[in-house]
């Protein structure tokens, strides 16, 4: 089996019809649009349902399961995560990546020094953060192209940072 991508978290039922209510975990909610199929995960198992239906409300999505038709049968799946197979990832534009691909990436000052991995990027709704950690220090990069060149090949990251944002 394909690795599962994680795109959202069940919150809670939707009314008494067995909609669920998700919070998007993707940069491309109208992916929801397009579902057939969905794997539910709760950490212990995970189950593959066919999505009926869905549609946006706020920041969240509605989202219809077949077999899933009242409260009772939707409450179970309260805190579950959405995931779908990688195969099934949008495409992407040149100098864009998904955040899971990243994590572990080495990241390398410009002279070559090791600086770290990276261990988590933080979404802060402008400019991303690189968490880049070694064994002494973590580094807060901000995911800008005049801080850092990624290669994906070889799954390094250079870093070329201004005065002090290594010191602080």
């Amino acid at each position: 089996m394909n690795e599962l991508i994680t795109i959202g978290k069940i919150t809670k039922q939707h009314g008494n019809k067995g909609e669920l209510k998700v919070l998007p975990l993707t940069d491309f909610p109208e992916r929801f649009d397009y579902l057939e199929t969905i794997f539910l995960d709760n950490g212990k198992y995970i189950v593959q349902k066919k999505v009926e239906r869905t549609r946006s409300h706020k920041k969240f999505i509605i989202l219809k399961l077949d077999g899933v038709n009242n409260i009772g049968q939707a409450i179970v799946y309260k805190d579950y995560l959405l995931k779908i197979p990688d195969t099934e990832l949008l495409p992407l534009m040149e100098d864009q990546y998904y955040i899971f691909e990243l994590i572990g990436y080495k990241a390398y000052l410009k002279e070559g020094e090791l600086l770290g991995s990276v261990k988590e990027i933080r979404k802060n709704g402008g400019t991303d953060i690189f968490i880049i950690k070694n064994d002494q220090k973590e580094y807060m990069i901000p995911a800008a192209k005049e801080f850092m060149t990624i290669d994906k090949s070889s799954r390094k990251i250079i870093i070329s940072p201004i005065p002090g944002l290594l010191d602080i």
